[in-house]
């Protein structure tokens, strides 16, 4: 399923880049840590590359090395792009947002890439807070 959502989320068969985003850390690649998921990411990359048959799949499959995090203004990046799903988040230090699995599922919805299941299961939530939220006003205008 994730390899699912990575092969739809960009052109595997653009060159060292995406879109108007050019340069190494834009290229397409996969890293995995063990040969059954270098086997498995291979297997992906051929039924990717049987659907461009005009073009070449130029995904790279790499052994996993030493992880970096990102710089913090990077972490989140969809969400902190959408002010009214940052609300919702609160106030939170730098490291605890980066650390949270709520922001990292808002994330995913806020760029599109979560599953439909998810997608629906996180506007439902909404609307029910969406729906309290003239009552949370009331109640905490009246302290």
């Amino acid at each position: 399923q994730l390899l699912d959502v990575f092969w739809s989320s960009h052109d595997p068969t653009q060159i060292f880049g995406q879109g108007p985003d050019v340069g190494d850390q834009y290229r397409s690649i996969i890293f995995v840590k063990e040969d059954g998921e270098a086997r498995f990411a291979t297997s992906s990359k051929e039924r990717e590359q049987a659907k461009h048959k005009e073009n070449l799949v130029t995904t790279e499959i790499q052994q996993t090395g030493t992880f970096y995090p990102a710089e913090v203004e990077h972490q989140k990046f969809e969400l902190r792009r959408k002010a009214s799903l940052m609300q919702l988040m609160g106030e939170l230090a730098e490291e605890e947002f980066a650390r949270s699995h709520a922001a990292t599922k808002l994330n995913a919805y806020a760029a599109g890439m979560c599953p439909l299941a998810t997608q629906k299961a996180i506007e439902d939530k909404l609307a029910l807070f969406l729906k309290a939220w003239p009552n949370l006003h009331q109640i905490f205008s009246r302290l």
